[in-house]
């Protein structure tokens, strides 16, 4: 007698093998069977006829950290069939909060709402399995954390006790369940740390059987030298490392990929275990901050601010804009103001300019894009968000392809309701997976659906060093997904984003259904998956 038995589908199971009409038995939180035909009793029994059954999605790159406390029914990333998510990563983590790092985390908890009542990383892991969420989460720490906990917001080296207390916390954090260090180098402070500072994390991260996940310190210009200091960190801290949504940037960077790539290969078969992951969209999205030169970022919000007040760093700034050949990432000499679209405003008299370009904003207040970012900046202390136009779509295929790529959203659980909806967000928050299996699997036959459910299940999962989730197969957890791939699609939009896909007709977190007939059952099955340490 099982539980929950999925019967008559085409089961994708998530290793590359071809799909297979099946029946999929399960028993409480776990998978009893897949098996031809299964004639066993059922309490419940889920009809897959004409459909792809196959693993819950692994999201291997969010920054859910903060708004799952808030809206821990993970709306928009359960209706895409994603059952896990990896949070921690760009070199942001909602753990350990010393020092400055905590204040560095409350505008986000803010806005969603949430208390930041804990301190390590297992206290924060304990919040997340107390409230219960709909997605089964697990997380990195971040190097950014890290540093501006021990350090502060400065452009400084570490002094070797400031370095040896960075390591304790790292390591603490990992034996209390995260599964490595990531890094987000065009951030401050994380762009202030020199390569042999990262280095010694993730030797401590591989040290533990954790991992290092970058988001590399230039993806426009100098992206052929970022993923060098990546391989050379995976080389000499002996750690496997995962470049986060590769990419080239600047319609004159459009191609580099395939450099990247093969530098990648090259590491590999010398014995380093580099891989990357890739969101399905030809735009990226952050800060608006980050178009700003390391040095005008140095000491953190206040010390910003100022810079921005002063008509002298304006002007040097300014200039620095026209220069492309700067020895860090200059956006805006990649993109141009115009490939630059604005969202997430708070400030009432700015409302107005919500999905629209830095180039436009300044042609219908007649004033120069430079002083009207710097403007808007101090306007909003900060907290102004952006959409940056700036791949090839056939770069994005091109990384999308390669075997050693998977898939990750780099977004968050959102909602169309709650704080998240009052401002326009990045589509793929919303429609990533769908998008991965509509446009470019059935499409655009780049890959077949079998390496595109592998791609966004098992893979991640061996990545990230999860053990019992990604493929169906017997005494695995019964994370399912069940959709129609006559209908699977995204539907939110740049223009429109807070949309949930179409397809997804049943979605199952450990043996509960969590969507039925693609409606949220309110179900909050998820886990919170801790990472056991093993000792090199």
């Amino acid at each position: 007698m099982y539980d929950i038995l999925i019967k008559g589908g085409q089961v994708i199971d998530g290793t590359g093998a071809p799909r297979a009409r099946m029946d999929v038995a399960l028993n409480g939180s776990k998978i009893s069977g897949v098996t031809k035909e299964s004639e066993g009793k059922a309490a419940l029994r889920i009809d897959a006829t004409g459909m792809i059954v196959c693993p819950g999605f692994v999201d291997i790159h969010t920054h859910s950290d903060i708004s799952l406390l808030g809206l821990p029914l993970a709306e928009s990333k359960i209706r895409q069939g994603v059952t896990t998510e990896l949070v921690g990563n760009c070199g942001g983590s909602a753990a350990p909060l010393v020092g400055k790092a905590r204040e560095q985390l409350q505008v986000s908890a803010k806005f969603h709402c949430v208390d930041l009542n804990w301190t390590t990383m297992d206290e924060y892991l304990l919040r997340l399995a107390d409230l219960r969420t709909s997605v089964n989460v697990a997380s990195m720490v971040g190097a950014d954390t890290l540093r501006v906990g021990v350090i502060g917001f400065d452009d400084v080296d570490p002094t070797q006790r400031q370095l040896d207390d960075m390591k304790r916390l790292l390591a603490d954090a990992m034996l209390q369940g995260a599964y490595g260090v990531s890094t987000g180098l065009i951030y401050a402070p994380g762009c202030f740390a020199k390569t042999e500072e990262l280095i010694a994390l993730a030797s401590i991260a591989s040290s533990l059987g954790g991992f290092y996940a970058s988001h590399i310190r230039g993806e426009a210009r100098t992206v052929v030298d970022a993923v060098a200091e990546a391989i050379r960190i995976g080389r000499e801290g002996h750690c496997r490392v995962q470049i986060s949504h590769h990419k080239a940037c600047g319609k004159e960077n459009w191609g580099l990929v395939n450099q990247t790539i093969a530098m990648i290969e090259k590491a590999r078969a010398e014995g380093v275990d580099v891989a990357f992951d890739v969101y399905p969209y030809t735009a990226s999205s952050t800060y608006l901050e980050v178009v700003l030169s390391p040095w005008m970022r140095d000491g953190g919000k206040e010390a910003i601010l100022k810079r921005l007040h002063d008509p002298e760093f304006r002007d040097r700034q300014k200039e620095e804009f026209k220069n492309r050949l700067t020895p860090f990432e200059n956006t805006v000499a990649e993109d141009g103001w115009e490939s630059i679209i604005l969202n997430g405003m708070k400030q009432p008299q700015n409302k107005k300019f919500e999905g629209k370009s830095v180039m436009k904003i300044a042609e219908k207040l007649g004033k120069d894009p430079a002083d009207t970012a710097f403007d808007l900046l101090i306007d909003e202390q900060l907290e102004v968000f952006a959409i940056f136009h700036e791949m090839s779509e056939d770069d994005v295929m091109t990384v999308m392809k390669h075997p050693l790529s998977c898939i990750g959203s780099d977004g968050e659980s959102e909602a169309p309701y709650g704080p998240t909806s009052a401002a326009a967000t990045h589509p793929r928050s919303y429609g990533s997976f769908p998008r991965v299996l509509r446009r470019y699997s059935l499409d655009k036959g780049l890959f077949s659906l079998e390496e595109a459910v592998r791609k966004m299940t098992s893979l991640p999962a061996q990545r990230i060093g999860i053990k019992n989730r990604g493929v169906l197969a017997k005494g695995m957890a019964a994370d399912i997904v069940v959709f129609d791939p006559n209908t699977v699609a995204d539907q939110a939009t740049y223009e429109d984003s807070h949309r949930y896909p179409v397809g997804i007709k049943h979605v199952l977190v450990n043996g509960l259904i969590t969507i039925e007939d693609g409606e949220h059952t309110k179900e909050r099955a998820g886990q919170v998956l801790r990472h056991t340490p093993s000792v090199s």
